[in-house]
Order: C-alpha cells, then structure tokens, then sequence
C-alpha cells in the first residue's frame, strides 16, 4: 500500500528522517544481510543447541501504538545530539507521531477505510517506529528471560538464535507473553536450515556456521521474459545483481561453485 500524495505523507518522511538514527543501537541488531552474514559466520553452534529463526506474525499491523511512541520517546529523550539539531523538542515530535500512526484511512475500490489496528501500512515512519519498539520489546523480554540464548542476531521481525535445544519452547512461550498483539512463530534446523530473510544458515560438523541464499519454497525463478521490451541493460544488471549477492552471501567455497552454475 502507498502513502504516497497523501495528507500525511510529508510529515511521515520527516518524523521518519528524526527517528531513524535512534534505531539499531542494540548489540544484536543488524543492518542488512551482509551485515547478518559478516556476524554469523564468526560464531559456532554448540551440541547441546540449537539454531531457531523466530519470526513476528504481521508486525505492521499489530504493533500496539502507545507502546510504539512510549518508546519513541524514550530514545528521543535519551539522545545526547538532539539538543544540537534543529528539531523540536521530544513532546511535539510524539504529538506528531501519534497523528501521523493513527492517520490509517486509505482508499480501495472507490470506498474509504480505516485500519483500526497497528501503524498505517504504507508510510514510512511505520517501518522506523516498528523497529524502535522491537528493540524496546526484545530488550525488556531478553531482561526478565529465564534463559539468554547465546546467539541472538535480529533485522526488524526477524529474530536468529542458537538456543539451548531444552529451552527452545520455553523460550518462544516466554516472548508471546509479553505483548498479546506480538505472536511469534518459529523455525528450528529441524524443519529446515533457518533462514534470516534472504539468507539461509547451515550447521558444519565442527559446529562452524556458514550461509548461502535462501529461496521461499514458492521461489519461481521467473525476473524478467528475456524477450520483453527492455534494455538488454536492464537484463544483464539482474543477473549481476543476483551474482552480487550471492558473493556477499555465500561462506562456503562448495555453495559458491553451486550457486554460479545454478544462476
């Protein structure tokens, strides 16, 4: 859903551009895949653990509003560099959120709606105030846990760990406790190789990790018809835009040779 020529729409990449470097502060936090990937690959799992991805059920529209600008707040007033920058002060800013996030009326089919639960889907602030109150969440859950998992590796809704494998249920009933809006589900190398977005994680015998690129199960391979009317520029930038990702991906030299001849 786009945000984009509507009302809120400005206010919405300005409140954003002053929230955005509060987020990512937290140790376990990463940026991207490559960042995930340059992290991962210098840890070891252990034989009594267990790696489990966990995943929150459409975070968007269940991120509980007040909670979200409470901790919205906090890091504005826990910022040392606000004082030097031309923004307001931490009260209007919230003000203005809490307009922008309970601004959730969109069109569809001619009729007008309002989305009563969550940030507004489509604006940009929502992605920014989504991680700010999942890092608050996760610091909270992680203070009052009954075990900390020794790996613990998170990009916005999706959570990495190495888990004792005795404390995996526990530890997942302990999460979905504390907010009755955020339900987590989750995957163990069990069911699969855990994957943290694009990015899929393997077990070596010596307990080393490495990574390769993960593909949905309904992945149809399918880009771009080679015979549409596009600059052949166009067709070539998407083979070496995947090419690209598989090197900042990839960690084991037997993935690599299988990854060129696949792509």
């Amino acid at each position: 859903m786009s945000h984009v020529n509507t009302f809120a729409y400005d206010l919405s990449a300005y409140l954003a551009n002053i929230l955005s470097p509060l987020t990512g502060s937290m140790d376990f936090m990463v940026n991207n895949s490559a960042h995930f990937v340059s992290t991962i690959s210098v840890e070891s799992i252990l034989d009594n653990e267990i790696m489990v991805s966990f995943d929150v059920e459409l975070l968007f529209t269940n991120v509980p509003i007040n909670a979200a600008v409470e901790a919205a707040l906090q890091k504005l007033e826990n910022d040392p560099s606000l004082a030097d920058c031309s923004t307001p002060a931490p009260p209007p800013i919230v003000d203005l959120l809490n307009f922008v996030l309970r601004s959730t009326y969109f069109q569809y089919n001619g009729s007008i709606y309002e989305q009563q639960e969550g940030a507004a889907m489509g604006s940009q602030v929502s992605a920014v105030i989504a991680n700010l109150y999942m890092e608050s969440f996760e610091e909270q859950a992680m203070a009052t846990s009954p075990y900390k998992p020794r790996i613990l590796k998170r990009y916005v809704d999706d959570t990495f760990t190495g888990l004792d494998s005795g404390s995996v249920d526990s530890f997942l009933q302990h999460f979905n406790n504390q907010e009755p809006s955020i339900r987590f589900a989750m995957e163990t190398e069990i069911d699969s190789k855990p994957a943290s977005r694009d990015t899929a994680v393997s077990r070596e015998p010596d307990g080393r990790l490495t990574t390769s690129v993960y593909r949905k199960p309904m992945h149809t391979e399918q880009y771009l018809v080679y015979d549409s009317h596009h600059p052949q520029s166009v067709k070539c930038d998407i083979v070496k835009c995947l090419y690209d990702r598989a090197k900042r991906l990839l960690t084991k030299p037997s993935v690599i040779s299988k990854e060129k001849k696949h792509l």
